[in-house]
């Protein structure tokens, strides 16, 4: 199919306007369902918040995610609301449906879907939040319809507080009650839920409250999304209490506004997949040298999107070489072998991560080459896979550059010439050690092999113990 350069529009609007996180979530959705959408992030100053709203409306923008200074202004350009975004006065969301503009705020939609997703039962609880402003405003109205009994509000500003605290009692079912946050402040002994909706976190720093009140049978949650596991967790935690991530509160609403959007199910688990590797690289900074550690396994975010993206690409290459086990066997032995090698030599998490989808779909194009040339020549592989692999690795929501990549291995993984890049060294290493051993090489040719292919440390070191 030609391509289509008019695409369905979903924005965000701030000043500044940073989507990196949710345009990856976003981004990756659209791409595994085939959808003809694209996300962008647009700096809108706050006096120009009405000419944006009117582009909306002339250009057909599906969806707009409304980040500070537009959260309350955007009321006056809005048709509708939704209940939970006319009680708290704020819209983080925006759905144009054929032109009428319906306001929603999902920020305290993505904490309650969180906290039910992880067992956890709003009706009759207490909690207590920390912060008054326009987050936790939002969440803790969001709570109360949805079937709390009583929210204690914890906050430095009495005026903010007493307001959210009114606001709760006269216009849901639930009790409210105003705490003034003095330092070293005690969570109330019945809180069932304590919820952190403050921007500390974001710098590492910690609420000033009393942590020995917080009581094993608390569940935390830190709406704060990164780092992934805040010192507010880690200290609750501590305590014995249940923990949530503010990461999971985000996949949440990014996944309501995706459906709200697109008239489409969110594909949730390549969201998070994506969500996940970009955070591989943002997440963990090292204070002391001011830099990203992205080596795998330094976050549990990182690691666990990675494995679970190799994973499903490993199913559906196991369906596609389905009835043929040498196949599989193969390209499960060559993926090991390189994950090994690029573990050992230390390479950046990201083209580890490349190296890693490449080696699981580095043969793809046995199968059309047999059925048009007859033969598994690694040239008739090199030209045939990438078609047949592009396909794939989009329907499972990999990102452009990464496809883009992977597809240049997949063409030259039989071309020892002109090796450009340590995952492109590290493929052919990999996947001469698994054909050197089912091919019974003789020692000469291992030593051939080790003097003109071979470069990496761990890659020579698993050819030596092997054959020499």
């Amino acid at each position: 199919m030609n391509q289509s350069y008019r695409a369905e529009l979903t924005c965000l609007f701030g000043d500044p306007a940073d989507a990196d996180l949710v345009g990856a979530m976003m981004e990756a959705g659209y791409r595994a369902q085939g959808l003809n959408y694209r996300y962008l992030a647009v700096n809108i100053k706050k006096g120009d918040l009405g000419k944006a709203m009117d582009a909306v409306r002339v250009f057909g923008i599906k969806g707009v995610n409304l980040t500070e200074p537009h959260k309350e202004d955007v009321l006056s350009y809005l048709d509708e609301l939704s209940m939970t975004a006319e009680i708290t006065g704020a819209v983080n969301a925006v759905c144009n449906r054929e032109g009428v503009l319906v306001g929603e705020n999902t920020d305290g939609k993505g904490l309650v879907t969180a906290l039910m997703e992880e067992g956890v039962s709003l009706s009759g609880k207490t909690l207590t939040f920390l912060g008054a402003g326009s987050t936790a405003r939002a969440a803790a109205v969001e709570c109360a319809v949805s079937g709390a009994r009583k929210i204690y509000i914890v906050n430095r500003s009495e005026e903010r507080g007493r307001m959210l605290e009114e606001l709760i009692s006269s216009r849901t079912q639930a009790e409210a009650q105003y705490i003034f946050w003095e330092k070293g402040v005690k969570i109330p002994e019945d809180t069932d839920i304590l919820v952190q909706a403050t921007s500390l976190g974001m710098e590492e720093e910690l609420p000033d409250i009393n942590y020995g009140s917080i009581r094993p049978e608390i569940v935390a949650c830190d709406m704060v999304f990164c780092p992934r596991e805040t010192e507010f967790l880690k200290r609750a935690g501590e305590c014995g209490a249940k923990t949530i991530s503010g990461i999971s509160m985000l996949l949440s609403q990014t996944v309501l506004n995706y459906s709200l959007w697109t008239e489409h199910i969110a594909p949730a688990d390549v969201m998070y997949e994506a969500l996940c590797r970009v955070l591989s690289d943002e997440d963990q900074i090292d204070g002391s040298e001011g830099k990203v550690r992205t080596e795998r396994g330094q976050g549990t975010a990182g690691l666990f999107g990675a494995d679970a993206a190799d994973r499903r690409l490993i199913a559906k290459m196991t369906e596609y070489y389905a009835g043929d086990p040498k196949r599989i066997q193969h390209f499960l032995k060559v993926y090991q072998f390189a994950r090994l090698i690029g573990e050992g030599e230390k390479i950046p998490s990201e083209e580890l991560f490349i190296l890693r989808t490449a080696a699981i779909v580095h043969d793809i194009g046995i199968k059309i080459s047999e059925e048009k040339y007859g033969t598994s020549s690694g040239k008739y592989q090199e030209k045939e896979g990438p078609a047949v692999a592009q396909p794939m690795l989009h329907s499972l929501g990999y990102e452009e550059d990464v496809i883009d990549r992977v597809l240049f291995l997949i063409a030259n993984h039989h071309t020892y010439d002109r090796i450009e890049g340590t995952d492109y060294q590290i493929l052919v290493e990999a996947d001469f050690l698994v054909n050197l051993y089912e091919d019974g090489c003789s020692r000469k040719t291992a030593e051939n092999v080790k003097k003109n292919i071979f470069r990496t440390e761990t890659g020579l070191w698993y050819l030596e113990k092997m054959f020499l």
